[in-house]
Order: structure tokens, then C-alpha cells, then sequence
């Protein structure tokens, strides 16, 4: 069963990033929890990119960012707290994409950092601010990239010695790297390749993450590929170059594991909270079975919804929302305003009319002179009064076309809605609704109320792939 409630709120969005897995949050956190304090906890939004280099990756391969943007887009955000510009975007024309869209959306962005230069209204002074930080940031991250590619401050399995800064192979990981390496080359499936990564992951106490790039890094025959086939003299290799090669065989397969495990964590994007506890969720996935879920079992009785049926019901309940929607009516209250914005038009024009006839009379019967007659404050008045007409019958065209146009817009925005609620879900859940509680057999929808959403049932129950 689908529960289906109504409300609206603007968050007060904490962003935080680190561009990787050995940086922490905690600096970050520190900051922003003085500002924290001010609101209640309904009204935060927290959006942590760990891991997440905004100098590699673009707004589509930021999840985070791109939540944040779509709850921009649709006014749902009042600020947005950042420690300081670098973390939000690195990227110059992306910087400046963000602030506008900011600006256009009367949003509000403070930076907690202390002494870091405030957000400003100068488009000009933003401009420059993202220069700095974009050229700051291509040069960190090509200087950074040449020297770890050759010279990494750790790498598994080695022992780097900060004398000469030759890299020796670690004993106690030695034995356990060789023998993954040796799995690796074995693999003919993605089960195998899970469980040979479980396997190694809790040997060599890291990640599968870590694990895959370690599989594909040419450091560990000690050459860099980069630009053509360089040795690197001062590593002592795990694999010849022609073990490495004979390891990249099998390229296809980690990719496929990588692009399973990327579209699973791209399902993670809704606000899912247990119907019982009302704590998020924790998300989970199988990646041999391209399955992924939700689940809760804090201290009662475990709740648990596949991503496969829980985007079935986002995508069936926006489907009724969309069909809820009360076009007609917003046609009307727009020709009612036009009504309205006339007839008060008509009055002003038929009050102007009133006052140049009573003007033109002065005109003829007190003016003697009409040598400087354009100087006449008699005429100055009716000219200014003919141009305030104008300007009247202005407004009523431009008011006009304006229904025009929305009774079209109208016409169009339901096709649109359901053409975005199969390629976009994502954006109308943003728009439409808020967080998702899970029950063992139900899911509450908050959904976000507005004066064209009318005659919404509270309760649906899916049948068939279908709600009714």
C-alpha cells in the first residue's frame, strides 16, 4: 500500500566535500556546526561528497551536486552552507553557473571557513573568485597527478623509503598481492570476481575499490603508461610487463563489475526513511545480480523495499500526481487575474483620460504664449500622462500574450511531466515529493502540497505493477 502525505519546506543545505578516500569530513563539520545549531533538524539538508574530486568529475558524475542543483531548481533550498568556494566547484564555468542559478533562485550561499571571502552580489568579483580557484585547482591536480602516479606518498603492498625513495615490496602484503594477482587472471565471471575481491578485500584490509584500481595500475610492474612505456627504476615489481599485460585481458570484466557497481550507487538517490524507526535507511546492493535495496532493523523488526520496487512506486505515484494536477483550473484563476489586471487598467486609462482633457483645457484657456510651449509645465504634465498611458496598454498586451502563452504552456506541461517522470524521475521527485517512509507493507510518499494538485487519494495499493 502507498501512503500519501502533504507538506512543503525550504532546507538550509550543509555541503561538504573531500577530494579523496583519505581525507576526512571533520574540519568541515566543525564549521558548519555552529550554523547547524540554528535550525531544526527538519529544516537541514546534509550533502557529504566523500571521495569526489571536483577537478576529475562534472556535475553529472556528482550525485550529490546534482540533488543539490535539482532542489535549487525547483525553490526548494533557502541556503546553502559551504566551507568555502573550492568546495562546491573547482570548475570555472561551473562556479558561475552555480551562482547564478543561486541568484535566479534566491538562494543564499555563506561559506563557514573562518576569514575566507564572503558570497557577493558583484557577478564581476564572483567571476574573478572562480578564476583563482579554477586555475588554483588544474594546477594542484596536475602537479599532484604527475608526482603520485611516480611517486605516491603510500601504495598497498609497498614500503616506501624516504631516503633514497625507492619503493620495496611489504613482507607482510607481499605473499597476499601476488596471489591476488594470480586470482585475477583466473576470473571468467562477475560472481567469481566478487567473491575473489571479498576474498582479498578482508586479506589485504582495504576495498573492492581499491582492489580494482589496483588490478589495472601499471605501477605494480613498475612502469608508467602514461605517455608511452616509461620504467620506473625505483620500484621493485609484483608483475613483469608482460604478466601486466596478460592482466588487462580481463579489462572488460572489472569495467563491467565498475559500471554495474556506478548504475547500483546512481539508485541511491532518493530520501529513504524507516516507517518505523523514521531514520534513514542504510542502502545495499549485489552486484553479480544488478540488485540493490533498502533495509532497517534498529532495534525492531526489519523493514526491507528492492530499488526495483521502490522507483515502481515513485514512478506510478508521480504518475498520479501528474494526472491529479488541475490544468483547468490553473487556467482559470489565470484568465481571472487577466480579468482582474484589465479591468483595473481600464479605470486607470479612463482616470488618465479625465486628467489630459482637464490638462488640455489649461492648455487652451491659460497658456497666452506658446513661443517655448514644450517647456509649458502644462505640457510637460500631458506628456507625461500620454506616456503613462501608453505604458497601461502596454501592460494589457503583454498581460494577453502572457495568457496566451500559459494556456499553451498548459496544454503542453502534462505530456512533459510524464515524458520527464520515465527519462528524468529524479527531477519530479525533487519537485513533487519529499522524504519516502518504508513499512513491512506500506510506503508513505510526502508529497509537496500545492493549489493545483486536487482531488490526490491518501491511500493507493499496487496491484500488478499498478496502483489503484
Amino acid at each position: 500500500m502507498v501512503q500519501v502525505i502533504q507538506s512543503k519546506i525550504k532546507y538550509k543545505v550543509f555541503f561538504r566535500r573531500v577530494s579523496t578516500i583519505t581525507q576526512d569530513l571533520a574540519m568541515q563539520e566543525s564549521a558548519d556546526a555552529l550554523y547547524r545549531e540554528k535550525y531544526i533538524d527538519k529544516e537541514i539538508l546534509i550533502l557529504n561528497e566523500d571521495g569526489v574530486s571536483a577537478n576529475k568529475l562534472n556535475i553529472e558524475q556528482r550525485p550529490q551536486m546534482k540533488k543539490l542543483i535539482n532542489l535549487i531548481i525547483n525553490n526548494q533550498v533557502e541556503i546553502v552552507y559551504a566551507f568555502d568556494r573550492t568546495r562546491l566547484f573547482r570548475d570555472f564555468y561551473e562556479s558561475n553557473y552555480f551562482v547564478s542559478l543561486c541568484k535566479k533562485h534566491n538562494v543564499d550561499i555563506f561559506f563557514t571557513s573562518p576569514g575566507h571571502q564572503q558570497a557577493t552580489d558583484s557577478t564581476l568579483l564572483e567571476g574573478v573568485m572562480n578564476i583563482v580557484s579554477d586555475v588554483e585547482g588544474k594546477n594542484i591536480a596536475r602537479r599532484t597527478e604527475e608526482a603520485r602516479k611516480r611517486y605516491p606518498p603510500r601504495k598497498l603492498g609497498y614500503i616506501k623509503l624516504k631516503e633514497t625513495k625507492q619503493y620495496i615490496k611489504d613482507p607482510s602484503k607481499k605473499d597476499a598481492l601476488l596471489q591476488f594477482f594470480s586470482a585475477i587472471k583466473g576470473i571468467t565471471s562477475l560472481e567469481n570476481l566478487e567473491v575473489t575481491l571479498n576474498e582479498y578485500k578482508r586479506i589485504l584490509k582495504t576495498t573492492t575499490k581499491q582492489l580494482l584500481k589496483i588490478a589495472k595500475d601499471p605501477f605494480y610492474a613498475g612502469f608508467d603508461l602514461t605517455n608511452g612505456k616509461n620504467k620506473l627504476s625505483h620500484i621493485e615489481p609484483y608483475l613483469t610487463y608482460e604478466d601486466f599485460k596478460e592482466l588487462q585481458a580481463h579489462n572488460n570484466l572489472l569495467l563491467s563489475y565498475q559500471d554495474i557497481e556506478r548504475s547500483l550507487i546512481n539508485q541511491d538517490i532518493y530520501d529513504v526513511c524507516c516507517g518505523i524507526c523514521r531514520k534513514p535507511m542504510k542502502f545495499h546492493m549485489d552486484i553479480p545480480t544488478e540488485k540493490a535495496w533498502y533495509s532497517c532493523s534498529r532495534k525492531h523488526s526489519k523493514t526491507l523495499i528492492e530499488t526495483e520496487d521502490l522507483i515502481l512506486i515513485i514512478t506510478e505515484s508521480l504518475e498520479k500526481i501528474i494526472e491529479h494536477l488541475d490544468t483547468e483550473l490553473l487556467l482559470k484563476d489565470s484568465r481571472h487575474f487577466f480579468h482582474l489586471i484589465h479591468k483595473n487598467v481600464n479605470a486607470e486609462l479612463r482616470s488618465l483620460e479625465l486628467k489630459k482633457h482637464s490638462v488640455m483645457e489649461k492648455v487652451i484657456l491659460e497658456t497666452d504664449d506658446f513661443t517655448h510651449w514644450r517647456q509649458h509645465p502644462h505640457y510637460v504634465e500631458l506628456t507625461k500622462l500620454e506616456k503613462t498611458q501608453i505604458d497601461f496598454l502596454n501592460q494589457i498586451e503583454e498581460k494577453q500574450a502572457l495568457l496566451f502563452e500559459n494556456e499553451t504552456l498548459v496544454r503542453m506541461v502534462k505530456d512533459y511531466l510524464h515524458k520527464c517522470r520515465k527519462s528524468n524521475p529524479y527531477f519530479l521527485v525533487s519537485m513533487l515529493l519529499g522524504k519516502l517512509y518504508v513499512y513491512p507493507n506500506e510506503v508513505n510518499l510526502v508529497v509537496n502540497k500545492f493549489d493545483y494538485l486536487s482531488d490526490l487519494q491518501t491511500q493507493y495499493v499496487l496491484k500488478g505493477e499498478k496502483l489503484l
